[in-house]
């Protein structure tokens, strides 16, 4: 049985070359280990004997008498029983080169089942070591779509007399206690210095004198069904592999460095040690170009990886592949054709490259596209970037540079499925695609699923079943479903009707909500509330014949009530209300109308025309229940109470992106913003807007009145955008926006609303504007995730991340000095 699972560990070794055990023993003990060991970056393995050999996890950043802290622990592969006793130095080139120590060992005991345990995910036991004792938990996450095989805890040490929250164990005991040594003791004396190698990049043809710019716009790929080939052509083309992570720049000027990321947006505090490898370059100033990945045990670059690094404070897992080389000394290299810019930026890094290092070159094919791609995508990789040699940098979108994507990779809804007599399950998946509101049908996908997944979805999909709609064009075997879970299908290409030509299916995309420490839930609705509401024409569809019905839009609401309600109560609201299920017929109400339920009050206060008008505001369980038999989709709120209603208590910078921007440069410059905001003292707050972009609001304490709060913001959001020019704008021109944030204080005005935390909109499949932690926001793939379907779950077992906000309000800014003297960059 150990030879089988031993077959991995055995498969990446040359036990020719590496000092390591090939693995003899079965064993029957209770021992472990932790080896402490120095690879592309420091990081502990943790390994417990269970069946004849350890079970192991990678560790980053080792683990913690803390109870409070939770590190990342990576499966992998299993290893044989004498690696328990394993220290030594692995040579370079060999799988996990590097030194590597008995940082600590002893006996471990499980407290429940071992392989059940396992299985469930939730595994505790207590070991007994040298450093580490007590009970110690191991739990695993849920993986992303597409990732099933990347297997991640976190190990976290149990509260009990063995816990030392004020203790460093791995600063306080860094030595092996087999040997004593620490583990630089072991690294192999470095070689003698190679002679430096003198840079000139003033010789290179297009070079030109010039300062160093502050930011160049990054060059762009054009994306390609194939790449180009050189064969037949005097144009070479250059192709490297397609990384899928942070785009960064590296400029180094005067001993400082800085990592600005595509957006524009300074993020060098954000990656820990990384730019103290930049510094070691034997250069005065430079500016690199390259993509900051996290790697997995196969060398592969995944995103999923770099968020739960950057998440987890583990930057010394991150690496930057650098591809070009922009400005060296004074000279300016943008016009130097890209094979003698790439070939100086190898000499560059010459001194500093080894397979442990934070900065790596990217490396290149010279022609032979074609081939180099087909290779990529049998080794999983995302794709492959092709260049053209001759070319100069081009800030922008270019066709200099192209990409080719190993699969087309998308996600779509499922629809329905069908059943397999033999298999006595699900033999495919129908899939559909959101266009102008309506579902369209695009295919069966057959291939991808194990046993366990297809027994999941399944599970998930049958109580699906009901009042679900047929689409048109799709065979009569399918059974249909309501249309709330989407799935990753990677596929060859389309057909000319739109059906997907062989598509696998990669997983479902779900969204998964940290628990907020301390986070309850407070009982506001009651049975009795729920009992007293009645809704007319419950089966009526909004905004189409696949959207959601009229009676899942008061569940909805009734199911997030206890977390939305605190954000709403005693506050005026505005209401959008959608009677007739129709986009077109919706209407924005701010003021009471005919046939309002009893139990939603109204009040009169002046309006910004100085006139007298009534106003709504939602002041128990009942009076907002009601309101969903009206139509109401949307729920609008002021940043103050209806009893302090000139003093605003909350603030609101809407982050709304213009063309050209994406998700994941909203989440950048939202976290760049974050930093800015507690620079000032404030406590920021995070939401998605329920569409394309993220409401970052901040408590305050209600002193000043609504013109002052709005001078206050408006100067806020001037700074902020000034820290990012390139990135941020505060006026409302749509022309100016363009690849640019426009930072939206006006809702902090008298009588102004911003979508109410957990709000609906009025979109296809109705997404809503969800409170999220900081941690969380950098997980979400799509913020369309969360949904009327999805969140009331969602939120279930995580609780409201916005449930002490109005604990962290703080003073609100107002002097010019203050605000001037704030960090321009952080």
């Amino acid at each position: 049985m150990a030879t089988t699972k031993l077959e991995d560990y055995r498969k990446k070794r040359d036990f020719a070359k590496t000092p390591e055990p090939a693995g003899s023993l079965a064993g029957g003990g209770n021992r472990f280990v932790v080896h402490k060991h120095h690879a592309t970056a420091d990081h502990y393995d943790l390994r417990l004997e269970v069946g004849g050999v350890l079970k192991s996890w990678a560790v980053p950043k080792g683990p913690s008498l803390n109870p409070a802290d939770k590190r990342l622990a990576v499966e992998t592969e299993d290893h044989p029983i004498e690696y328990i006793d394993f220290e030594g130095v692995i040579p370079e080139g060999e799988y996990g080169a590097g030194p590597m120590i008995v940082w600590d060992t002893g006996a471990w005991a499980p407290m429940e089942d071992v392989e059940e345990s396992l299985r469930k995910g939730a595994f505790k036991f207590r070991l007994a070591g040298e450093k580490l004792n007590g009970g110690w938990m191991l739990t695993r996450l849920k993986p992303r779509p597409g990732e099933e095989d990347q297997r991640h805890w976190l190990l976290f040490k149990e509260r009990d007399p063995a816990a030392d929250p004020s203790t460093d164990i791995l600063a306080a005991r860094p030595e092996s206690v087999k040997s004593g040594r620490r583990i630089e003791e072991l690294v192999e004396k470095p070689k003698p210095p190679a002679k430096p190698v003198k840079l000139n990049p003033g010789a290179l043809p297009g070079a030109v004198k010039a300062t160093a710019p502050t930011r160049i716009e990054p060059q762009l790929a054009t994306p390609t069904a194939t790449p180009p080939d050189s064969a037949g052509s005097r144009d070479v083309w250059l192709h490297e592999i397609k990384f899928d992570g942070y785009r960064t720049m590296a400029h180094i000027a005067g001993g400082e460095v800085r990592l600005i990321t595509r957006g524009g947006l300074d993020w060098t505090r954000r990656y820990g040690d990384l730019p103290e490898a930049f510094r070691r370059l034997p250069c005065r100033e430079a500016v690199i170009d390259g993509e900051i990945v996290v790697l997995d045990e196969e060398g592969i670059s995944r995103f999923a990886l770099l968020q739960e690094a950057l998440s987890a404070r583990a930057e010394n897992r991150l690496v930057l592949y650098a591809f070009d080389l922009l400005h060296l000394d004074g000279w300016s290299l943008a016009n130097v054709p890209l094979d003698k810019r790439k070939a100086l930026l190898k000499q560059l890094l010459a001194s500093q490259l080894s397979t442990r290092s934070a900065i790596q070159f990217s490396d290149h094919v010279v022609g032979g596209g074609r081939a180099f791609y087909e290779h990529a995508s049998e080794l999983g990789l995302e794709g492959i970037i092709s260049k053209r040699a001759s070319a100069p940098y081009q800030s922008g979108r270019s066709k200099t540079w192209t990409k080719t994507k190993a699969l087309k990779a998308e996600d779509f809804v499922i629809a329905g499925y069908t059943i397999s007599e033999a298999a006595e399950g699900i033999a495919s998946l129908a899939l559909g695609e959101w266009v102008d509101g309506e579902l369209h049908y695009r295919g069966k996908v057959g291939t991808g699923f194990d046993a366990a997944t297809l027994k999941q979805l399944l599970a998930r999909l049958e109580p699906l079943r009901a009042e679900a709609v047929k689409l048109d064009g799709a065979p009569k075997e399918i059974i249909w479903v309501r249309p709330v879970l989407t799935a990753r299908i990677h596929y060859a290409n389309r057909t000319t009707d739109n059906a997907l030509r062989h598509p696998v299916f990669k997983g479902l995309r779900e969204v998964e909500l940290s628990a907020p420490a301390g986070a309850q839930r407070k009982r506001l609705i009651s049975d009795a509330d729920l009992a007293s509401i009645s809704i007319t024409n419950p089966t009526r569809r909004l905004f189409g014949k696949s959207g959601p019905t009229k009676l899942d839009l008061a569940l909805y609401y009734a199911m997030v009530g206890d977390f939305m309600l605190p954000h709403i109560l005693g506050r005026p609201v505005s209401l959008v209300r959608c009677p007739t299920g129709k986009f077109e017929d919706c209407f924005f109400q701010r003021h009471p109308f005919t046939g309002m339920p009893p139990s939603v009050a109204s009040f009169e206060a002046m309006s910004s025309e100085g006139e007298t008008k009534r106003y709504l505001s939602v002041e128990d369980a009942k009076g907002y229940l009601a309101l969903a038999q009206f139509g109401v989709v949307e729920f609008h709120s002021w940043g103050s109470t209806r009893a302090r209603l000139e003093k605003p208590d909350r603030v609101v910078f809407d982050l709304d992106p213009g063309e050209g921007i994406g998700w994941r440069e909203v989440v950048e410059a939202a976290i760049h913003i974050k930093a800015e905001l507690e620079a000032f003292d404030l406590v920021p707050f995070v939401k998605t807007s329920g569409g394309k972009g993220v409401h970052v609001v901040v408590p305050i304490r209600p002193k000043l009145d609504w013109k002052k709060v709005h001078k206050a913001t408006g100067d806020i959001a001037n700074h902020l955008a000034s820290t990012a020019p390139e990135s941020f704008i505060t006026t409302m021109s749509k022309g100016k926006r363009v690849k640019r944030i426009f930072i939206d204080f006006h809702r902090n005005a008298r009588g102004h609303t911003a979508a109410a935390p957990y709000s609906l909109r009025a979109r296809t499949n109705l997404p809503a504007s969800t409170p999220l932690s900081w941690a969380d926001l950098e997980t979400i793939d799509a913020p369309e995730d969360l949904n009327y379907s999805s969140l009331p779950g969602l939120l279930a077992t995580s609780g409201d991340p916005w449930a002490d906000i109005d604990d962290c309000a703080r003073d609100l800014p107002t002097s010019p000095r203050v605000l001037s003297d704030a960090p321009k960059s952080l």
